[in-house]
């Protein structure tokens, strides 16, 4: 009794371990990526959607990746995973002009349309500079400022004549003043990338509460695709933030982080 036991338990492993999703999960990522290309290109998406998404299973991560489930989902017509998928791909590729493109593509179809609540245009210019370019790249940058900054000091230092001093001095002060605004750039979005506080509906319709339960009246309803800010966290509830100022509570299992 006992061997017919474990000869069960060897077949229950072994049926298992031939499952589909595990045979994904356990895929080499670059068959996986040409397979879901191929499925893509076939018009296949729901194929090519779960093909990317067993290359994320096994903890890779790429824009190119995010932003080719974007595309899938978009095709299958789900517009909440769509733009979910836009917006992380964004987080590692800020730059990306397609990713931006599609992005605003999928987010026509959103049905909230929420105001932005106008800010000082130096603020909004700021963060359009920064999110030309990755956090890495601002990071490399602040480093390359600061060695021209060091370099320039030792000119002012050294200079024997008064307009060679002259530019060595101001032009420290300037890289010196670039070298702290990239490393501030590269340490915001290191932060966004390590502590996601943005996220999106994903369902057809969701009640935003006046408090973080069932029984709270409901302030507004948001629809699948809308983009949030998450304020705080009580159990299973968010409160949520919109671009128009407006907040309210809404249950984690409505929304997606950005992650």
């Amino acid at each position: 009794m006992k061997q017919n036991l474990f000869i069960s338990l060897l077949t229950l492993l072994w049926v298992v371990s031939m499952t589909p999703g595990t045979a994904l999960a356990q895929a080499d990522p670059e068959a996986l990526w040409e397979q879901g290309n191929q499925a893509y290109t076939a018009g296949n998406y729901a194929e090519a959607i779960q093909l990317y998404d067993s290359i994320g299973r096994q903890g890779y991560a790429s824009a190119r990746l995010f932003y080719n489930l974007g595309n899938a989902y978009y095709k299958e017509n789900q517009i909440g995973q769509a733009i979910l998928y836009y917006n992380r791909a964004q987080r590692l590729d800020p730059g990306n002009a397609d990713i931006r493109h599609n992005l605003s593509i999928a987010g026509a179809s959103v049905r909230d349309r929420i105001d932005v609540v106008p800010e000082f245009f130096l603020k909004t210019w700021s963060k359009r500079l920064m999110y030309t370019l990755g956090g890495d790249t601002w990071a490399v940058l602040s480093l390359v400022f600061f060695g021209l900054a060091l370099g320039l000091v030792l000119l002012y230092l050294l200079g024997t004549r008064m307009g060679v001093r002259k530019a060595g001095f101001y032009g420290a002060i300037l890289c010196l003043a670039l070298a702290i605004g990239t490393l501030l750039f590269a340490s915001i979005q290191r932060r966004k990338l390590l502590h996601p506080d943005e996220a999106i509906v994903m369902i057809t319709a969701a009640p935003v509460k006046s408090e973080p339960n069932q029984a709270s009246r409901d302030v507004f309803v948001l629809h699948e695709g809308t983009k949030v800010r998450i304020d705080n966290t009580v159990g299973e509830w968010r409160e949520i933030v919109l671009s128009d100022g407006n907040r309210g509570w809404i249950e984690q299992k409505s929304i997606a982080l950005i992650e």
